[in-house]
């Protein structure tokens, strides 16, 4: 009689077990599917993040290219060509207008490199920004040696007086003139100027003249007294003239290569005396 009692406890008690074990299954089966959820969660949070990020980014990026592309004065692509100047001066500043005050400039305006760089008619002078420590000045203005030799040498002497340190060079490739000017502070340091005769011809060779091959004859020898043979050199030192410009401070031919993308306009203006 007591053997059913007993076969029914146990079954009672296998029972209880199984209940248990399928509870504890369903709680680890929920916890898993919660886990899950929450790193979607998390997943989703991060993406999200990331998202708003780059579009933030992206914006701020446009707005930087609109407030650059809307600065006034700023050129928007590079200089393409630049025509190489018959006269221009390298002078050793950063300041514009104590340049502008010293060539007495009046009516000046804004004006690109390439305009300030082509032909212009009349008393006018382009006046570049600064760069790389110098600032050149081109335009019709500028004193000619052949036309004016005294002339000349009295503005480059009053302009680095004022100024300082004054390169002033020159070339008519047609005629085979030339000339290049260093001064500092009034005193000329070397000049040589050749139009069909030897014009001006102060101060030592320098260094650079010498690597580069410069033929520089003496006062009072003019193109009628030199040998058929040496009549290439003349064309020579005019070819040669930019390069020395290279040497001693910038070369305007090159510049179209070396200008920066943003590169601010420099001032065109008219003088009535040089």
């Amino acid at each position: 009689l007591q053997f059913p009692f007993a076969h029914q406890a146990c079954l009672v008690q296998n029972e209880d077990v199984l209940a248990t074990f399928h509870h504890h299954a369903h709680a680890v089966l929920v916890g898993a599917a919660t886990m899950d959820w929450v790193a979607w969660v998390m997943l989703g949070l991060f993406l999200g993040i990331l998202l708003v990020t780059g579009i933030f980014w992206a914006l701020a990026r446009r707005e930087v290219w609109e407030m650059r592309r809307r600065a006034p004065g700023i050129a928007k692509e590079p200089i393409p060509e630049l025509n190489l100047p018959g006269q221009w001066l390298a002078i050793r500043s950063g300041n514009v207008a104590a340049v502008q005050q010293a060539l007495g400039l009046a009516n000046a305006q804004s004006c690109s490199w390439a305009e300030g760089f082509a032909d212009m008619d009349g008393q006018r002078l382009f006046i570049a920004p600064p760069l790389q420590g110098w600032i050149l000045v081109v335009g019709p203005a500028l004193p000619v040696p052949e036309d004016d030799i005294d002339h000349c040498f009295h503005f480059i002497t009053r302009l680095s007086q004022q100024l300082g340190h004054v390169q002033y060079f020159s070339r008519n490739r047609a005629l085979g003139h030339h000339a290049w000017v260093r001064a500092h502070t009034g005193r000329i340091e070397r000049a040589y100027a050749w139009a069909g005769e030897t014009l001006w011809n102060q101060g030592a060779l320098s260094d650079e003249e010498k690597t580069l091959g410069m033929t520089c004859w003496p006062y009072g020898q003019s193109i009628e007294e030199l040998d058929y043979r040496k009549l290439d050199r003349l064309m020579e030192n005019t070819e040669k003239v930019p390069r020395l410009a290279a040497y001693w401070s910038l070369d305007p031919a090159s510049l179209a290569t070396k200008l920066p993308p943003a590169m601010e306009p420099g001032i065109s203006g008219e003088t009535a005396t040089t």
